[in-house]
C-alpha cells in the first residue's frame, strides 16, 4: 500500500466510478482528500468512505466546463485544507457515435470537458503547488483512446489524445518546481459510462475474450496505480503514460486474428469467426 499519510489530495469527478474508488483508496493510504463533482450528494457519499479511513475528507461542487467554476472549486479546497499535495485530474465524459453522425454539439461538450476542463483544474492547482514550494504529484485521467482508436468514440479519443498531450507538457514544464505529472490510459472499466456497453451480452463476450488477462477492469484496478503514481515510491516516473487494460490493445484496432482468451490454455485461431463480431 502508498504511504500518503499526512497528504492533501484532490480528486476530480470523484462521486462515482474510477473517482470514487480511487478516492477511498488514497484515504486509506493515508491521505487527506477532497472529493469534487458536479453531483454534491454523489460526492458526499464518497467523502463518507473516505472518512471511514482517515479523518476530514470533504465534498466540494463544481461544473468542470466552466473555468470560474473551476476557479471557485479550488479556492475553497485550498481554504478548507490549507493547500493541495497531489491531484488526480480525473472528471470527464464520453458519448458514442460515428464522426459522420456527431452533433457539433456534443463534439463541443466533450473537449469542453474532458480537454479544457481538465486544462482548467490542472492549471489552477499547479498554481497553487507552486506557490507552496514544496512539489506535488498530479495523475491525469487520459485512456486506451488516446493513442489506440477506437470507432464511433472520436471526439472521446481525440479530446484524451490531447490530455495525453497535456499531461507531456506539464511534466516538462514543471519540472523546476518538482511535480510530477503522469497519466493512467484505461481500458474498458466497469463504471457508470460503460455499463450500458457491458450490458450487451455480445460485446461483454467479445471483451473478455480479446483481452489477454481474460476480464475487463474494475474501478479499484485503477485505484491502486493512481494510489502508486501519486506515492513518493513513484518519484522517478514522470511525463508517462501508464496503460491499464488488461493488454487489449496489445494487438492494436482493428484485430483481424484474435485468440478467444477466456479458453484457458489453448490457442485456437480460428474460434472467433464463427462469432459475432466475425461472422460476416
Amino acid at each position: 500500500m502508498a504511504d500518503l499519510k499526512d497528504k492533501l489530495a484532490l480528486v476530480t469527478g470523484g462521486a462515482r466510478g474510477l473517482g470514487q474508488a480511487t478516492a477511498v483508496e488514497l484515504a486509506r493510504c493515508g491521505a487527506r482528500v477532497a472529493v469534487a463533482d458536479r453531483k454534491t450528494e454523489a460526492a458526499e457519499e464518497t467523502a463518507a468512505l473516505c472518512a471511514q479511513h482517515t479523518a476530514g475528507a470533504q465534498a466540494f461542487t463544481y461544473d468542470q466546463s466552466k473555468a470560474e467554476s473551476v476557479q471557485a472549486c479550488i479556492g475553497e479546497v485550498v481554504a478548507a485544507f490549507g493547500g493541495i499535495d497531489l491531484l488526480f485530474a480525473n472528471a470527464g465524459t464520453g458519448r458514442f457515435a460515428p464522426i459522420a453522425d456527431m452533433k457539433k454539439a456534443d463534439w463541443d461538450l466533450l473537449i469542453q470537458i474532458n480537454l479544457n476542463g481538465t486544462f482548467y483544474v490542472c492549471q489552477d492547482v499547479v498554481r497553487q503547488m507552486i506557490k507552496q514550494g514544496r512539489g506535488g504529484k498530479i495523475v491525469l485521467t487520459a485512456s486506451s483512446g488516446a493513442t489506440v482508436m477506437c470507432d464511433q468514440l472520436g471526439a472521446y479519443c481525440a479530446s484524451k489524445a490531447g490530455v495525453f498531450m497535456l499531461m507531456k507538457h506539464m511534466a516538462s514544464e514543471l519540472g523546476n518546481y518538482r511535480i510530477n505529472v503522469n497519466a493512467i490510459q484505461p481500458g474498458v472499466v466497469a463504471t457508470g459510462m460503460t455499463g450500458p456497453m457491458l450490458a450487451d451480452d455480445r460485446i461483454k463476450r467479445m471483451l473478455v475474450r480479446q483481452t489477454p488477462v481474460g476480464r475487463w477492469g474494475e474501478p479499484r484496478d485503477v485505484a491502486k496505480l493512481v494510489a502508486f503514481l501519486l506515492s513518493d515510491d513513484a518519484g522517478y516516473i514522470n511525463g508517462e503514460g501508464i496503460m491499464i487494460d488488461g493488454g487489449s490493445t496489445l494487438h492494436g484496432y482493428p484485430r483481424w486474428y484474435s485468440l478467444d482468451y477466456t479458453n484457458a490454455n489453448e490457442c485456437d485461431w480460428q474460434a472467433l469467426f464463427d462469432e459475432y463480431p466475425y461472422k460476416g
